[in-house]
């Protein structure tokens, strides 16, 4: 880990912040209050505070060239579990047109009508199923990618990326798939810490007998190969966004739209060079793509100011304790969205500290502090180098931390079940001591002077 959790935390705030201001994005009927932003402050510090008492920001000590880690038992569970997800989503999905995204936005925004009325799911028991084991995928492919020595291409594929992509053409969203595809890349700069060598160092030889080869280097090939994937993720990205658009009438009806109903436009300063530079549509995708990004900083700021509901108790903030929630008592769920309806809330991303505050209001605080508090222990393990499965854990870690500006980590993109499946792969995996044969400094060869 580059950055302690708090620092991390810190400037990703601060980046956001920066991009709301820097970037002409103006407010219409909303207002940010001071109150709003004390209160955000709050709860970053919470996170900080939990994470500098777990762990001090320190040098990362060298990792022992004899230990490696046993991932059998951890493969069969997470081979098994993507299986059954590549299965499930096809049966949930057969006799559906899965390139119409029309059609998926229409499916989306009828579950999010149905979540507000506190409406039992109607999912198929097919999807039900293959929501609860495709994040095994993301755990795969940090696995697959970053510790074996040569990754299997096939594996990837199958076990790695097939379960995501189906689930989220299933669903009809965007985030599982990007969040693959974060995980795939943080993989490949995870094999440079687990795989390196010292300059001047021989490879470390591991008792008698032929050696295996050498691991696999992420060449020319791979890095054109993974452009390739994020190159079709992101025009996946962009074909979404533009069939929402056609579905109110085009890029400017969508502009309309975000005025009108987001509470947000794109007219502030130097908004005209950017629509002379990019175009209508290039200046649309820019607005909706940091959109994302920076709209929990608009909606928490009205949380934290105006919300007056009950406690949500994670019906809010993580997508399984809501189902639960709708099937036991659905008028409780109905009616503290209803406040957030009225509020202009409901629908938008309320970030990290806003879900925790709809959900917990103050007592949000304590599931912040312990947050931090693992990821602070989390970088501590990763710093002291004894144990290479902490590194399996860093990129949720981190990617938690940067979405932190969406939701939490267990509520972001099924995140709650991501991290189980996370938590049983660490507990599967053992670590191990082999023996060393030491080898002996490379010399450097000189020529003989002429």
């Amino acid at each position: 880990m580059r950055f302690h959790p708090a620092v991390l935390m810190l400037l990703v705030w601060a980046g956001c912040i920066a991009a709301f201001y820097i970037l002409p994005f103006q407010l219409e009927g909303r207002v940010m209050t001071l109150y709003g932003f004390m209160i955000l402050l709050l709860f970053i510090a919470a996170f900080c505070f939990g994470a500098m008492v777990a762990a001090r920001p320190q040098p990362q000590r060298p990792r022992p060239p004899d230990v490696t880690v046993d991932f059998r038992l951890t493969d069969r569970w997470l081979m098994a579990a993507a299986g059954i997800a590549v299965i499930a989503s096809l049966l949930d999905v057969q006799g559906r047109n899965l390139l119409d995204l029309a059609e998926a936005y229409q499916m989306r925004s009828e579950r999010a009508g149905a979540l507000m009325i506190g409406g039992a799911s109607e999912s198929t028991i097919w999807f039900q199923l293959g929501f609860l084991t495709y994040p095994a995928g993301y755990v795969y492919l940090v696995r697959e990618v970053a510790y074996r020595p040569r990754p299997v291409l096939w594996r990837i594929g199958l076990f790695g990326l097939a379960p995501v992509v189906l689930a989220s053409l299933a669903m009809g969203g965007r985030a599982p798939m990007f969040y693959a595809l974060v995980m795939l890349v943080y993989g490949f700069a995870l094999r440079n810490q687990l795989f390196k060598t010292r300059p001047g160092i021989a490879p470390v030889r591991r008792g008698p007998g032929p050696q295996r080869r050498r691991p696999f280097k992420l060449g020319l090939p791979g890095k054109i190969a993974i452009g390739v994937i994020g190159a079709l993720a992101f025009v996946y990205f962009v074909q979404v966004f533009i069939a929402r658009a056609d579905v109110v009438g085009g890029v400017e009806g969508m502009f309309g739209v975000a005025g009108g109903v987001w509470g947000v436009n794109f007219n502030g300063r130097f908004s005209g060079l950017i629509f002379s530079a990019f175009g209508a549509d290039g200046a649309y995708l820019i607005f909706i793509f940091v959109w994302y990004l920076v709209q929990g900083l608009v909606m928490s700021n009205a949380i934290f100011t105006e919300y007056d509901g009950s406690m949500l108790l994670g019906g809010y903030g993580i997508d399984l304790m809501s189902a639960l929630m709708r099937r036991v008592n659905g008028e409780f769920i109905a009616n503290g969205y209803a406040v957030l309806l009225d509020m202009n809330v409901y629908g938008f991303l309320p970030s990290a500290f806003g879900s925790l505050y709809v959900d917990l209001k103050f007592f949000g605080l304590i599931p912040c502090v312990i947050w931090g508090w693992l990821a602070g222990k989390v970088y501590g393990h990763v710093k002291a180098g004894r144990d290479p499965r902490w590194l399996m854990v860093v990129p949720f870690i981190t990617v938690g931390i940067f979405f932190s500006l969406i939701n939490t980590p267990i509520g972001f993109s099924n995140g709650f079940v991501t991290h189980l499946w996370l938590i049983l792969a660490f507990i599967t995996a053992r670590p191990l001591r082999q023996p060393v044969q030491a080898v002996a400094p490379v010399q450097q060869r000189h020529r003989p002077a002429s």
